[in-house]
């Protein structure tokens, strides 16, 4: 992704108009939009301070690949989302729901995530302007979460659990 595309996806995401998000970086809406349009890229002084300002990283603003938690699918955008390995540091595979100090917060199957991510459809598909009914979401969910490493893990380990068993 472009650092036009990531910047107008970031504002988006901060649900801020040109305006305020000029106001916090102490710019003009105009250097906004034209960052946004591809005219100009803010030089690196400014992409530091949009990062700092955000809690993003110059990797995502320079187009870099967006990581997802690999337990939910939640976008790793900010570095808040991210959840934090056991020394502290942040995790570059789970969100901060998901995942602390090493740990997954609670166990729960997928299915128990799919039922917990239908109770916020509504909002979800207001936020990405779509609308999925709670059917079509549960089957898209079902897809979707197994190709996850927290869930393919979960299968193997299983999968590899029936085949020691005894028969």
């Amino acid at each position: 992704m472009e650092t036009k595309n990531t910047i107008l996806e970031l504002r988006k995401y901060l649900n801020l108009s040109q305006n305020e998000f000029a106001e916090k970086l102490s710019v003009t809406r105009q250097a906004v939009s034209r960052w946004e349009n591809g005219d100009t890229v803010p030089n690196i002084d400014t992409l530091k301070l949009i990062a700092d300002t955000f809690d993003v990283s110059v990797d995502f603003l320079l187009g870099r690949f967006i990581r997802q938690c690999q337990s939910c699918g939640m976008l790793l955008i900010k570095n808040s989302d991210k959840g934090t390995e056991s020394d502290g540091c942040k995790s570059e595979e789970y969100c901060a729901f998901c995942y602390q100090q090493g740990q997954f917060v609670q166990e729960i199957t997928v299915e128990e995530l799919i039922e917990h991510n239908l109770q916020d459809l509504d909002d979800w598909n207001r936020e990405n302007g779509l609308h999925f009914t709670e059917q079509e979401a549960r089957a898209e969910l079902q897809k979707f979460l197994p190709t996850l490493k927290r869930w393919q893990t979960k299968e193997g380990e299983e999968e590899n659990q029936t085949d020691i068993s005894p028969k």
